[in-house]
């Protein structure tokens, strides 16, 4: 290990390895506490979601990637992949201020960097269908192991099945025994919009070890962040990872289905929303809130795992076979409503508030809004956008969609608008204004995001999910 200090602190030296977003974070993040880092995007690494961004002189966020286009990694300097606030800021003052993360562009160079810890942080590739692409993580991590040091620690971070680090720890004691590498599972815990704050201010961080002398490495890579670190076996820090994601997908799953009854029969599922989280053993944080389906892939990746964990080992699970199913029909929801509420959309001209994945991000990949807007099309209706992190669209989705460059210009003259991404600009838009610029008064918001703007006055028809 090669330590050296910093006010009076020990600082280490850490690779990361895998440049999307989980491992820029985790660079800048490290380097930012003085962490000596070095990063390499892995072997021909190319991103699940989007293409690195380019650097660029201007501060504003990357303009609607996120479709899967495939494009070579750019050597320097490192930039965020994706819009993530206060990320390229971090990146610019590690790498040419304190000068604390360096890239490297070969393994070859992992083995004069003697550090300590490898952290492996690859966003798992994943399908349409929820996939995930569990290979091509453990081949890149395979591809490391001739490079490294003896008595290194690797930590994996990646979205893996329960099993995988164990699997990769047996084929490096079969094919390295002289390197004595020992593994760490961490599960990464970062939220698009708010990735920064989570890593550097966390709650706890869940570990697993393989050797349980291990801690103090762990400790003294955590210490600028936390001290409170839950330590248990690599298995049960996997299943852990599969079980938060599950029962958060569970939460969401079940308030939206009770709020397709609660919509049938006269009840709020807002007001049986504050039911639930006033009894204590539910609480005021659990994801109960009724709205949108959930999107993005990674709580149903987890869910995916579980399932095949379950055929696997011949063990029936029947709960999370039906999660998916039943968050899949939910997506459906803004389609149900505005027929119901339209009844026929041949021409009617439809406004799309919000395209992205969620807030405080500019990728479009797995955005159910995106979704929304291809089936509305299909139906015959025109479909006007705004989003403030999208200032154009690639083909083929800028046929399809007219992007416009104002909340007002994307409503003048439309039939019903859709509120279909959580933007906190959106909460400036007032009655009034819908009221003169748009066609018909006419708001679908599955989330109830704007529900103080619209949805106490008479003049707009206003409809959310649960009501």
């Amino acid at each position: 290990m090669e330590t050296y200090t910093i006010g009076g602190e020990s600082k280490m030296k850490i690779v990361v390895v895998g440049l999307w977003h989980l491992g820029c974070v985790t660079a800048a993040c490290l380097a930012n506490a003085g962490h000596e880092v070095i990063a390499y995007a892995g072997q021909n690494e190319i991103a699940e979601a989007a293409p690195i961004r380019l650097h660029t002189d201007s501060p504003s966020p990357a303009s609607g990637r996120g479709l899967g286009v495939r494009v070579a990694f750019e050597e320097t300097p490192l930039t965020a992949p994706l819009f993530e606030p206060g990320l390229d800021d971090l990146l610019t003052i590690t790498q040419q201020q304190t000068h604390t993360l360096t890239l490297i562009q070969h393994p070859t160079q992992l083995t004069t960097a003697q550090a300590e810890i490898i952290w492996i942080t690859f966003d798992t590739p994943v399908n349409e269908e929820d996939i995930a692409d569990v290979e091509y993580v453990i081949q890149q991590i395979k591809h490391l192991l001739p490079y490294l040091s003896a008595n290194t620690l690797i930590l994996i971070s990646s979205q893996l099945p329960v099993g995988s680090t164990r699997q990769i720890q047996r084929y490096c004691t079969e094919h390295f025994p002289e390197k004595n590498i020992s593994f760490a599972y961490s599960p990464e815990n970062l939220r698009l919009g708010q990735a920064i704050q989570v890593f550097t201010q966390p709650d706890r961080v869940i570990v697993g070890l393989q050797q349980q002398t291990d801690q103090a490495r762990i400790r003294a890579l955590l210490k600028p962040f936390t001290e409170n670190i839950i330590f248990m076996s690599i298995e049960s820090a996997e299943m852990t990872k599969h079980a938060l994601n599950a029962f958060l997908a569970t939460s969401v799953v079940f308030i939206n289905e009770l709020a397709s009854l609660c919509e049938r029969v006269g009840a709020d599922a807002r007001e049986v929303e504050q039911g639930l989280k006033s009894e204590q053993r539910i609480g005021k944080k659990a994801y109960l809130r009724p709205g949108n389906a959930i999107a993005g892939g990674t709580l149903a990746r987890d869910v995916n795992y579980l399932m095949q964990i379950g055929q696997q080992q011949q063990v029936n699970t029947p709960l999370f076979s039906a999660l998916l199913a039943s968050n899949q029909q939910h997506k459906q929801w803004s389609c149900r409503k505005i027929v119901e509420v339209l009844e026929n959309l041949t021409n009617k001209t439809i406004a799309v508030l919000g395209l992205t994945y969620k807030a405080d991000t500019d990728t479009l990949r797995r955005s159910t809004a995106i979704e929304f807007c291809q089936w509305l099309k299909q139906q015959g209706a025109n479909i006007t956008a705004f989003d403030p992190a999208v200032k154009q669209l690639e083909q083929p989705l800028a046929e399809i969609i007219t992007l416009k460059s104002s909340l007002k210009q994307a409503v003048e003259q439309v039939d019903a608008i859709v509120i279909a991404t959580e933007w906190p600009q959106f909460t400036a838009f007032t009655a009034d204004e819908l009221l003169s610029w748009a066609k018909q008064p006419i708001v679908l918001d599955a989330s109830g995001f704007l529900m103080k703007i619209f949805g106490t006055d008479e003049r707009i028809k206003y409809y959310y999910v649960g009501r």
